[in-house]
């Protein structure tokens, strides 16, 4: 590896690296929700996430310098993977639609 792609690697690194752990506090900000859900309504806390989609997008802009723009697609990978990202706001979506279903069903 020449010290040119060694530069590039370590510039990706920059901005991957806190980005890498803004998304594990965003899967361990899930697993205190999930945890939340379990206790009774007059203990749960609400916990909310810092910063939603700063970590995928962090990531993504890491895999692109680190890869000089070569390999796009690599970029959306972490967007997918972050739980506060694309994949996270889909299943927020999906699931708010599907338990308003629920409850307009038990009105009946």
């Amino acid at each position: 590896m020449d010290k040119t792609a060694l530069e590039w690697l370590v510039a990706g690194l920059l901005p991957g690296i806190p980005g890498a752990a803004m998304m594990i506090l965003n899967y361990h900000v899930i697993y205190l929700g999930y945890k939340n859900s379990k206790l009774p309504e007059n203990e749960r806390r609400r916990v909310a996430s810092g910063a939603p989609l700063l970590g995928g997008v962090l990531v993504a802009l890491g895999l692109l310098i680190g890869f000089r723009g070569k390999h796009i697609w690599l970029a959306a990978i972490p967007l997918l993977l972050d739980p506060g990202g694309i994949s996270g706001l889909a299943y927020s979506y999906f699931c708010g639609y599907r338990d308003m279903k629920k409850a307009e069903k038990e009105k009946k």
